[in-house]
């Protein structure tokens, strides 16, 4: 591998291959591996890594370098990692020292706080939003318009340290709240709303709420009011031009 030190990136190390777009800042100490790209008007912070190789690299002279694509208008922030073989969509946000493994497909306008770890073979939709410190264990499905809070964990091995995974999947516009811990391979149905510090260990139907250590099912998400009695949830029906979410193609 050649290293490339162009005039305007002079603190940062670029391989060849790598394909920078139009008007994308990059700041000190940042390197970026063979077979990445990064999509127009990107920011990458200092001291990141993108298309981080996997552990063949280490053992093998000849390591092929899979491609890492990072869609338009994105910014990632100081420290993170995103590994090789990973695809992330236009409008794409980190917050600072976020990992993504490889195997990672990430969908557009979608945002990852500080510190979240996403350990790679994982689907994530559009417009997902994971709060900082959100633990994404491998082959977990994650659907669009899904909020994840701060401390969440989603686990993957029934029955450890086997390492035969069973992913979780999380359908549309649920939302898990902080501290929450989702057992491998429980489904949370869409439009469901997990309360804090819930343990999940097994199916979420739609629209439910699910609250507790095991988490018990004590309503519809209709059922809920805010402080003046008004209904809220499904939360995607009462909140109108929400961050520019374009419920005009979702709604049915």
């Amino acid at each position: 591998m050649n290293i490339v030190l162009q005039e305007k990136y002079k603190d940062v190390t670029i391989y060849d291959g790598a394909r920078i777009g139009n008007n994308v800042k990059i700041g000190r100490g940042t390197i970026i591996y063979p077979n990445a790209s990064i999509g127009d008007n990107s920011f990458i912070g200092p001291y990141c890594t993108i298309g981080e190789p996997t552990s063949t690299y280490y053992s093998s002279e000849n390591h092929d370098f899979k491609s890492t694509k990072i869609g338009a208008n994105s910014i990632i922030r100081s420290y993170s990692i995103i590994y090789e073989n990973v695809i992330i969509g236009n409008d794409f946000q980190t917050g600072h020292r976020v990992t993504i493994r490889e195997e990672s497909t990430i969908g557009h306008n979608c945002s990852l706080g500080t510190l979240c770890d996403l350990q790679g073979k994982l689907t994530i939709g559009n417009y997902v939003r994971l709060h900082s410190n959100v633990h994404i264990g491998q082959m977990s499905i994650i659907e669009d318009y899904v909020w994840i809070y701060p401390y969440v964990v989603l686990t993957n091995d029934p029955y450890p340290p086997m390492g035969k995974l069973k992913g979780v999947t999380i359908r549309k516009y649920a939302q898990v709240a902080t501290s929450s811990v989702i057992l491998p391979g429980v489904e949370i149905g869409k439009n469901s709303l997990i309360g804090a510090s819930s343990l999940i260990r097994k199916d979420v139907e739609p629209e439910r709420v699910i609250v507790g250590v095991p988490g018990k099912d004590i309503c519809s998400v209709r059922d809920l009011r805010d402080d003046n009695n008004n209904q809220i949830y499904p939360w995607k029906e009462y909140l109108k031009d929400f961050r520019g979410y374009p419920w005009q193609i979702t709604k049915k």
